[in-house]
Formats: structure tokens, sequence, C-alpha cells
């Protein structure tokens, strides 16, 4: 036998990649999408410069009509120069391609962790190292099945503790001669190609490619030396009731002669199920292994569960783990299911570090698979096992892995049983590239550049994951298919694939993607804002939704939450919550729980279906049909919560919502701005007056003193008691309705009502309270919530007392804005009384500080003119006294500003 890495004769031939796939079905919300173009333009404009920068190592020209890589067959691929190779940048399938990926500058991505409304999604991150995966799992970092890393340690560590393969192999020899034995690994870092060097020793290392398709991703390896050439394919399984990390790997014999090879193919680190795990994993990882263990779901060795004993705990409560990862393998081409390894130490010996087999190195796939092995107290494994197989020239062979989570152990042999089913990967790998052609379609574009019209889907791809895509639920009848939002309140709005945009390089963000039906995550504000500015342009029959979601979040003090989360719904008539259940169920007793489910508190689509599912719920309808009648009589309120500190420039996206709107539904103008009343959020945070967070610091070099603002908000418990007023005693959860800003009566929150207001209504308080946090010199926007705008690296600016122009110039839109509608409509506002007595005390310091006839000079001084200290002091206490009266309540009372005193005021 050769050495481990290398040896073995010359080999030539090429693998065959994956065949193309077809057009989709599925569409969310479709509809006659219009689109402004110029901020794609921008996009298409980055992908041609990162495209051009993979390539620079090669000094490969862009060509204009951008070149593909065909479906190759050996001798059509020959035909080509290694420049003209190189200078492919995409393939038929138009998946981006990145040659010796594992030699060039480290780069990660991800796979989209979209399954389809009716799929269960798998979060990935790859890199261009190893085998690429570097990390996965269900809901967050916390539900890993590979351990989540930062990218610098995931550069480092997946080639090692990510997926790996071994091949032992011997070849029939030809011309007489006896073939040779080896055992090597395919993608090892050991022979990644130096760039740059030249020489025989260059000459003989395989050659990796790795395709980037928008829900796919493949790696192939090229290796003469050994005559196969490897090919891996990740992606995340569509439209199914259990989720699914997929892994094809294909090994294709490219020699003159017969090989006969077995292989172990698969991870080398799988963790178990066992609560949140990504601290303990950092910090007592050793500690964990106590409780982890591999177990069986059938008598032989093919369906290892890997979950730990117990959620692991300090704690006299304990609460003892079903749920558990699953590791399936089979062979396509026959459903035969593989055995796993999941015995590190049989693979890898002694090998702490992994980077050997020294436990196959001394014995075989076959000897592994004779002996007893051992999953208790430790890291396991989850290796495909393959035995002797002979493929002859040009032939392969393609293994299949699953890799997921299911609720208990007797799932697992219905998973095997359906996965294994002749052709189902192959058509669930088209499905997955099919789903984002439909996700996408609304932006199609067909232009003479193939790489712009890629660049705009991939855009509103990014931008719709971060946001979330809009679906329209409650269709019952063809009325309803014929309505938009606004016009039957039997639709619903609801935005599916969101998540906060966390990954390896933006660590810091704690992602989450549920892993179920309708899944999507929570999304920081801004982000959620900003990318649904397009959505109604996009998809009109959502109406101002988008724009009543968000004014709603606009709080008594000017500000907005830091997340915003899914709607949720409640059905608060029994009746129909009796009929409708049981109009989709099968029997009495799956209607009484449906029936309780949707009245007993507020839920999302993606849970019911996960209780249905718990339950045993038996429906008699298709689950569309289900959730559309269930949507049509619940009432729907959106969601948010408080994060730290209040940002400066939440507010910003709301004019470009509202131009949206006016620009698909001109004649709405006036109703969703007098005629829409929006309740107030509730947070749990209040901002401290000046004279609880201003303080008298020494500078850094401890020479002088100076003015900061610190601890500018507060957790305010006196709040938290407002809230748990309304506690269910029954379920001990709190009631959505704590969430939003109340009168009160007799002195409680709980007996009032939720305080609304008219959105124009909204618009003017928020501008007014922007107006009056202008600094002392009448320039920026305070930043007296403790946060700047949208750029993390200016925190300290809140701490020095800053404030920004950025917010001058939107509040002086937004007034504008105000001022516009006022002048058009000529109707009144009516805003709470206490920002009324704002108002009032600001238009009196005005007044003031132009009967002092102070005028700006030429130059700004160093110190703020007394004039000016005067308004922004006598202001600023007028905002806090506002903010003190509402601080808990409003009192209910309002007062009518007429359109002519608003036109003039502003």
């Amino acid at each position: 036998m050769s050495s481990y890495q290398h040896g073995g004769s010359s080999r030539d031939e090429e693998a065959t990649p994956l065949a193309g796939f077809g057009n989709g079905q599925y569409a969310p919300a479709s509809e006659n999408a219009q689109t402004t173009w110029k901020k794609y333009t921008i996009g298409g404009a980055l992908v041609l410069l990162l495209s051009f920068m993979m390539l620079s190592h090669d000094n490969s020209p862009i060509a204009q009509d951008v070149p593909t890589l065909q479906k190759h067959h050996s001798k059509a691929q020959k035909e080509l120069s290694k420049a003209e190779l190189n200078a492919m940048l995409f393939d038929e399938d138009r998946r981006y391609i990145l040659h010796d990926f594992d030699s060039r500058s480290p780069v990660s991505n991800f796979l989209p962790g979209v399954a389809g409304v009716f799929g269960k999604p798998v979060w990935s991150f790859y890199v261009n190292r190893g085998q690429a995966i570097a990390s996965f799992g269900l809901a967050s970092k916390d539900f890993p099945m590979l351990e989540f890393n930062p990218a610098n340690k995931a550069y480092q560590q997946t080639p090692y503790v990510g997926f790996r393969t071994f091949v032992t192999g011997t070849r029939s020899g030809s011309n007489g001669k006896d073939g040779e034995s080896f055992l090597f690994e395919p993608f090892s870092p050991a022979n990644s190609k130096i760039l740059g060097m030249d020489g025989e020793a260059e000459d003989a290392k395989p050659t990796r490619t790795m395709y980037v398709g928008t829900n796919e991703m493949e790696i192939t390896e090229e290796d003469d030396v050994h005559g196969l050439a490897t090919s891996v394919v990740y992606f995340v399984l569509p439209e199914e009731d259990f989720a699914a990390m997929v892994r094809r790997t294909t090994f294709t014999n490219t020699g003159d002669d017969t090989l006969t090879l077995s292989a172990l193919d698969g991870l080398a680190k799988m963790e178990p199920t066992g609560g949140k795990l990504q601290w303990g994993l950092k910090n007592i990882g050793r500690t964990l292994e106590g409780w982890m263990g591999v177990y069986q779901a059938d008598e032989t060795l093919n369906l290892p569960f890997y979950r730990m004993s117990t959620e692991p705990g300090d704690s006299a409560s304990v609460k003892v783990e079903k749920a558990g990862h699953y590791a399936i393998s089979l062979v396509e081409k026959s459903g035969e299911l593989l055995p796993i390894v999941y015995d590190t130490e049989k693979v890898f010996g002694f090998a702490s570090t992994l980077q050997e087999p020294n436990g196959l190195i001394a014995s075989s796939v076959e000897d592994i698979l004779a002996n007893p092995q051992y999953g208790d107290a430790k890291t396991s494994s989850a290796f495909a096992a393959l035995e002797k197989v002979t493929l002859k020239p040009g032939e392969s062979i393609t293994l299949v892995s699953y890799y997921g989570e299911t609720e208990a152990i007797e799932e697992v042999p219905k998973i095997a049983k359906k996965v294994s089913k002749k052709g189902f990967s192959e058509k669930k790998l088209g499905r997955a590239r099919e789903l984002m052609n439909d996700l996408t379609s609304g932006v199609e574009t067909h232009t003479a550049n193939h790489l712009f019209d890629g660049a705009i889907k991939q855009n509103y791809l990014d931008n719709s994951l971060r946001g979330g895509m809009p679906i329209i639920l409650g269709e019952v009848d063809d009325e309803a298919r014929w309505s938009n939002a606004d016009e039957d309140p039997r639709l619903k709005v609801y935005h599916v694939f969101s998540r906060i945009h966390g990954d390896l390089e933006r660590d810091y963000n704690d992602f989450n993607i549920d892993p179920t039906y309708f899944s999507q995550g929570p999304g920081n504000y801004r982000d959620v804002a900003q990318n649904r500015r397009n959505d109604v342009i996009f998809h009109p029959r959502i109406g101002a939704f988008v724009v009543k979601q968000f004014l709603s979040f606009i709080q008594a003090d000017g500000y907005e939450p830091l997340t915003v989360e899914a709607s949720a719904y409640l059905v608060s008539d029994p009746n129909q919550a009796a009929r409708v259940a049981g109009l989709i169920t099968k029997d009495k007793k799956s209607a009484k729980i449906v029936q309780d489910i949707i009245s007993g508190g507020i839920f999302r689509p993606g849970q019911l279906f996960t209780l249905f599912e718990q339950i045993g719920v038996n429906l008699t309808v298709s689950n569309q049909d289900a959730i559309d009648n269930i949507m049509s009589i619940a009432t729907q309120t959106p969601m948010a919560v408080y994060g730290s500190g209040y940002w400066a420039d939440h507010w910003e996206y709301y004019l470009d919502l509202i131009e949206a709107y006016t620009s698909i539904y001109p004649d709405g103008e006036e109703s969703l701005m007098y005629d829409t009343e929006l309740q107030y959020f509730f947070s749990t945070a209040t901002v401290k007056p000046r004279s609880q967070k201003y303080v008298v610091d020494y500078t850094f070099d401890g020479k002088s003193k100076h003015i900061l603002q610190l601890d500018a908000t507060q957790f305010d418990m006196d709040k938290v008691k407002e809230q748990a007023a309304f506690r269910n005693s029954t379920t001990g959860l709190i009631s959505n309705e704590a969430n939003w800003q109340r009168t009160k009566v007799d002195g409680e929150a709980i007996k009032g009502r939720a305080f609304k207001s008219p959105a124009i209504s909204k618009l003017f308080l928020l501008g007014a309270i922007k107006f009056a946090t202008r600094d002392a010199y009448g320039m920026g926007i305070e930043y007296e919530g403790g946060r700047p705008g949208w750029n993390d690296a200016m925190n300290g600016l809140a701490g020095m007392v800053g404030s920004g122009m950025p917010e001058t110039f939107e509040t002086s839109e937004l007034l504008k804005y105000v001022l516009e509608v006022v002048t058009k409509f000529q109707r009144p506002l009516v805003i709470p009384a206490e920002l009324g007595t704002m108002v009032d005390a600001i238009n009196d310091a005005l007044a003031e500080l132009e009967e002092s006839g102070y005028e700006d000079p030429d130059e700004l001084p160093d110190d703020v003119p007394e004039e000016l200290f005067k308004y922004w002091d006598t202001v600023a206490a007028a905002r806090e006294t506002y903010r003190n009266d509402v601080q808990y309540y409003f009192s209910g009372d309002t007062v009518e500003i007429s359109a002519e005193d608003a036109m003039l005021m502003l």
C-alpha cells in the first residue's frame, strides 16, 4: 500500500457534474412586480468586482459575455486550455466557479436556510477550506450539529472537525501488471496547491473546484495520481416535515483500469442534542461529554441517534432529553442503508488532532464494522461506511447522507424509509434549485448580461432573507383571492424566511431561524424596515400592512424597540373557532384540540403545525387550506422586543415605506394617514432625564474633566410590573396586550384601553419629539437614548453627549411630509393632550428666542451662546416633562390642532 496521501498511478479522466433543473411552481404572494433598478446596479457592480478579485491570481480577463463551463465530459473539457478554464465564471447551472478554492484567500458564505413554506430549514455556513461546511444546525448557533465557530477559527478547523472522506482502493492493473493499493483523503489540506508554485510535485496535486449556487454548494476534486474524481454537493432538504442537511458524495473512477474501493465519508465531529449548547461547547466542552451518548434506532448500526441523557445543568430540576440528531446514509442507486461509524477512535485512533485516520490506517473499513463501537461520554463521529465496491473505468457511485433532528428516536426509521426511495435526493436537489427561482421570480430579469441578471435575483434574495418575504394567508374564497389585505379583513400578511444577519464574519449577531413550517426569525428593527421598503411594489396585495406595522412600533417617547418579530394571531370569537376547527378536522377530538389552541392564546402559523404534529391532530383538508381558514377568522398584531438602548435612526425608513405605498395606492393616502388608528408600543425601558445620566468625569489622560452621558436608559421595573398585570393565571404567560401603552382607569392600566392615534398624528408626535431633541446649537439630533445611528463604530459618540446631522435632515423631511399631508387634505391633527402641552412649550420657547434678537454668527463659537442654551434647556425640560407624564400611561385626553394652525406651525 502506498503512503497515506501520495502514490498510485497517473490518471486523467474527469467526473461528470450534476444535471440541470426545471421550472418551479411556488411563488409567494405573486404579483405584477414593478422594479426600481437604481439600487440593484450597485449590487451588480459588486458581483463583477468580486469575480475580478477572485480571478486576479490567474490574471484572467473578464469577458463582456460571461463565459460558462458547460456540463463537461473529459474530451470537451480537455480541448480548453488552463487559462480558458480559469476564465470561466459560471457553469451551466449559473453557479459561480471558484478554481483551486482551498488555495485562495479565505472566504465564508452560507446556504440560505430556506426549506419552503411547508419545510423545516437547517442553517449552515461554509468556507473555502477542507470540505467546506464549517457549521450547521437548527434554530440558532445554540443548537448545532456541527459546532458554530467564528470565521477565523472556521478557516483553521473545518478541514479537520468538519466533513471528511477517507478512501482505500486497489486498482486491477493493466498491461499484465498488478495494480497498486492506496489510502488517501480527498480535499485534504496536505494536498492543497500553492498558488504561484510550479514543478512536478505541484502538477501532481489534485485539481479542486467549488461551485457556489443560490441554494446549494458543490466541491470537486480530480486526482490524476489515484485516478479518482470526488464531488460533494450540499443543500438543505426542502418541503418535508423533518429537517435535514443533505450531502451527496460521488466517486468516479477516472483511471483506465478497474478500481475496488472502500470509504468512510461523513462528519468527524457530530454534536448531540441537549438544550442550548453553544456556551457549554466553548467553555465546558469536556464536562458536557459526560452527558453525551449514541443510541440506535434499530438492531443495526445504520441509524444512530445522538443525544445527551439529560439537558446539562447544575439544578435540582432535571429534564430528560428525548430529541436527538440522526445520521442516515445510503447508496443512491440501490437505496441500501450504510452503517455509520460513530466511534471517533475507530477512525482516528489516538490522533486527537484528527489530522490522520490512524485507526483506519491500522485496520480497514471492514475491520472497523466487525468490532464494537463506543459512543458514550465523548464527542462522536458520523461516517458512512462503504465496503468494497468495484468501479470500471468511467463508472461512479453516489452516497447520500442526511443529517438532522427529530423529536423521538422512533421517527428515525420512518425518515430512513422515505429518503431511501429511488430518486429522492435528486428530486429534492432539483426542488431546492427551483425554490430559489420561485422566490425570486418577481425580479427575474433578461438582459444581454447574464451576470447582471443573476445579481438582481441574488440581491433580492439577500434583502428578503433579512426582511422576510410577504405571503398572503386567509384566501378562503374567490372574493379574498381578488382582494388586497386592506380591502378584506380575512386576509393576513405574514413574512417568512426572515432572520438576523448573523454569520461567520458577523459572529456577534445571534440569528434564529425557526425549524418549523412558515419558518422565520426575529430581525433587527433597522434591517427589517429597510428591507421591507419595496414589499408593496413587488407584492401590491399586502396594501399598507408594512406602513401600519412600523408606525405602530412608535412609542410615546418617540423611540422604537430593537427587534422585530413575526406577527402573532389570536381567534377571539369562540364560535368562529369552533366552526373552523370542525371544518378542517376529521374527528371531534381533533376539532376540540384545534379550537382550544387557536382561541387559547396568540400563535404563529409554524407553531400551530408543530402542535398539530405533536398532539396528533387529524386534518381533513390540506395544510394550506387549514391555515387559510384559521387565518381568515384571526386578528393580527405586530410583535417586537426592546433590546438595549434606543437607536437614533430606526425611524428614518418610515417615509420610504409611505412613499412605496403611495406609489402603488396614491388614492389610499388620506385613509391611511387619517382613518387608520394605531397603537403605541410599550417597552420596558425608560430614557433617563439629563439629571440622572449626565456625569462629570476625567478625560482619558486624567488632566481635565468633561461631561459624559452614561447609562442613558434604564430597565424600568415599574413598567415590568405593569406588564405583569396581564399575566394569564392558567398559562403563566403575559398577554400581548401588555406590549401596548394604555390609558389608566382606577389606577390600573389593565382596566384601561390601548391608546390609539391616527397615523398622521403619530408622525407629528415623532417629528415634534425629534425637533425637541436638537442639540444646544440647534443642529444635530442628540443621541440621548444611548445609541447612535446605524454605524456601531460611533457608539462612543452617545457617551460624549453627541448628536447627528443625518437625523436632523430626516426630521426636516418628516415634518415637510406632515405639512404636505395637512395641506393636501385640510384635516386637523388629533394628538395626545400631553404632547399638546409639550408643543405649546416649544412654541413659547421659539417665540422667546426670536424676541431675544439672536442671530447665528458666521462661525460656530466653542461655547454655546446664552440665548441658544436657554432655549435648549427649556425645550429639553419640556420633553422630559412630557415623557414623565406618559411614562406608564396616556391620560386618554386629546387636543385638536386645526389644519390652519398646523400649517403655520410646520
